[in-house]
């Protein structure tokens, strides 16, 4: 394996720690507040495991590990992030029939996916990061346009 595939598979791995524990701190996220302990433990060892992650990647590929350090933290950082937006917003609409468990449920399982074919394949690393940031974009996009119709228009 060259050092593009081993580099994939290290982001892959990255990102699925990040998910992971994502998925595990969302049903904890309550809107309009900061992190709870629990969620900040929780990124704290997807930071740590994704950036041990994807420096491994690469040291079994005789390239030096610390470069993959600070990527697999940032990596891990950015799917922990999302996620947890994600499954805090379906504990919002719980009330609705949405399952924060479940939600976390089908995620931690993505996570399981994403390991399983990173090590695989190098390449699908790539492929859930480009996941992780299409999601990640959209989230922002509908953000913004939340509250478009209430703006007042002075004249």
């Amino acid at each position: 394996m060259d050092l593009v595939l081993a580099a994939g598979q290290g982001l892959g791995l990255a990102l699925a720690a990040g998910i992971l524990a994502g998925a595990l701190a969302g049903p904890l996220a309550r809107e309009g507040r900061g992190i709870d302990p629990i969620a900040a433990l929780l990124l704290t060892l997807a930071l740590i495991g994704g950036a041990y992650l994807f420096g491994a990647s690469l040291e079994t590929e005789d390239h030096p590990a610390w470069p993959g350090w600070p990527i697999g933290a940032a990596a891990a950082a950015l799917a922990f992030a999302v996620i947890r937006a994600v499954v805090a917003g379906a504990a919002s609409r719980a009330g609705e029939g949405a399952s924060p468990a479940l939600i976390a449920g089908i995620l931690a399982l993505g996570a399981a996916i994403v390991v399983a074919g990173s090590l695989a394949f190098g390449g699908v690393g790539l492929l859930a990061f480009i996941a992780v940031a299409y999601l990640a974009l959209g989230r922002r996009r509908r953000a913004g346009q939340k509250y478009e119709g209430l703006r007042i228009l002075r004249g």
